[in-house]
């Protein structure tokens, strides 16, 4: 299982880019205000047009339609002929192999789902390591992997960059769309884990879980 935490800035595109079913691509985009996530939906969906004799063959079907017997055709069938012909190709996705066989979940703080309540909105951040010079860039190699929260590493004192600003109603129904139609991403309170763990008796927090250890 692989997670992300809400805060990257990578978020919307770790969360689009499992996503397999074409029609909830294309409800994203039809129903978001929010400009990335449109993108990156448009990125993921694929869109082939009709040939010619796939053109033909779907209207050869349609003209049995108000012809007694529908030709042998069942309603349902020409049903689907006329909705090709107008929708004018068959859509899909790119890279339906992107991260085939591992879960993704997404870590959810304190911070984003008060974000969510009051409406507001949400900064994608992370170290801001395009600034560091070769102290800082010591440090961020050595210390990184084990700290692994931006707010942690903010409270230490080190530069942190904002990279997108959204809405966090908008991430968050965007979490909820794409597990609700394909079961991913799964969602873990790390906050709540942290403050509910008897780990930290023993100096220790917890940074993931196992899949069945999320709400998925």
């Amino acid at each position: 299982m692989i997670m992300l935490a809400d805060w990257h800035p990578d978020i919307v595109e770790f969360i689009i880019s499992k996503m397999q079913n074409p029609r909830i691509l294309r409800f994203l985009i039809e129903n978001t205000n929010d400009e990335l996530i449109k993108k990156l939906a448009k990125d993921k969906l694929k869109f082939t047009p009709l040939t010619e004799q796939e053109k033909d063959m779907y209207q050869g079907i349609i003209n049995y339609k108000h012809i007694p017997g529908y030709g042998g055709f069942s309603e349902k069938i020409i049903q689907e002929a006329e909705l090709k012909l107008k929708t004018g190709g068959n859509y899909t996705v790119h890279n339906p192999e992107f991260l085939t066989g591992a879960n993704i979940s997404v870590c959810l703080t304190k911070e984003f789902m008060e974000a969510v309540e009051n409406d507001g909105d949400y900064e994608l951040r992370f170290p801001d390591v395009e600034s560091y010079d070769a102290e800082d860039m010591k440090y961020y190699n050595e210390e990184w992997h084990k700290i692994g929260d931006v707010r942690e590493w903010q409270k230490l004192g080190k530069k942190v960059r904002t990279y997108k600003k959204i809405k966090a109603k908008e991430l968050w129904n965007l979490i909820n769309i794409c597990a609700t139609y394909s079961a991913e991403p799964g969602i873990f309170f790390i906050d709540n884990a942290n403050d509910m763990t008897n780990a930290q008796a023993y100096g220790q927090k917890v940074v993931a879980t196992n899949p069945c250890g999320r709400v998925a």
